[in-house]
């Protein structure tokens, strides 16, 4: 099976072209059908003294926001329909509090949905639009950065393995990738043998596997060197011309990311790569 179906999900026809140019880009390589759906946000009930003034305002808030929803929603379709056929185009107005479900049921009907990096990876507008599809989708995202410039994408992919449910799931998820890949690189940082993870040799279980599919692959086993897990994963991307990077996607909950950090935030925030997660 193949990327047939892709789902781009943005917020701005400008500042979100490099996602609409890499979702572009593989809905051609694979033949396949392109939707978007645009998304803005309604504003928080303002704080008033008098309770009477708080709904005219808000209302007006609302109907600016709608305004500009309907305008971006019209240059994102105009954007998509140049290059691709019988794209569809949708907008949505969401609540914070309800957009996880919505996105996650939007992109639960594509193969993949691709995302723009976000500006701030703690902001509630970044994570509402990645988290959805992450963990409620059951499929994959692919998160783009904006120095991302068009190009065939997943001659040279990288695959960071750690030997978890997430790595696997996004292992699985980005086989189509693999399978027509022209390097396939296995990366570990710092790993150790043992029984109940890697195995007597970090990495070869995965490595045969994937062989065993007919991928040519090569296995990596990095120490960190005093850099961050993230750094070295990039560099190694780097090394080796990646174009795409997959790894699962918060092994551990979101919120112990935010306060101890973490690879899938770390990568979120820094990327220079195309990264496909799966949860």
């Amino acid at each position: 099976m193949k990327f047939k179906d892709i789902l781009a999900i943005v917020t701005s026809q400008v500042r979100d072209e490099h996602t609409i140019a890499f979702a572009e880009q593989l809905a051609k390589q694979n033949s396949g059908h392109l939707s978007g759906v645009v998304v803005n946000w309604i504003p928080a009930l303002p704080l008033a003294v008098e309770g009477y003034v708080a709904d005219p305002m808000w209302g007006e808030m609302v109907n600016q926001v709608k305004k500009d929803l309907n305008l971006e929603t019209a240059k994102v379709k105009q954007r998509l329909t140049r290059n691709m056929d019988g794209s569809v185009v949708e907008s949505l107005l969401l609540e914070f509090g309800a957009a996880r479900s919505i996105l996650g049921m939007h992109a639960r009907h594509a193969d993949i949905t691709i995302i723009g990096r976000p500006s701030s990876v703690t902001s509630d507008a970044s994570h509402a639009l990645l988290e959805g599809p992450l963990f409620e989708s059951g499929r994959p995202i692919i998160v783009i950065p904006p120095e991302w410039k068009p190009r065939e994408i997943g001659r040279s992919v990288l695959v960071c393995w750690k030997s978890t449910r997430e790595a696997a799931r996004a292992l699985g998820d980005a086989d189509d990738f693999l399978a027509v890949a022209h390097r396939v690189t296995v990366v570990t940082v710092d790993a150790k043998p043992s029984e109940d993870g890697y195995g007597a040799h970090p990495g070869s279980d995965i490595c045969t596997h994937l062989a065993r599919r007919g991928v040519k692959v090569e296995l990596v086993n990095l120490d960190s060197t005093g850099r961050s897990e993230t750094r070295a994963i990039q560099d190694q991307a780097l090394a080796v011309g990646a174009d795409l990077i997959v790894m699962g996607g918060y092994g551990r909950s979101r919120m112990s990311e935010f306060i101890f950090g973490g690879v899938t935030r770390e990568m979120l925030k820094t990327s220079t790569f195309p990264v496909l997660m799966a949860h």
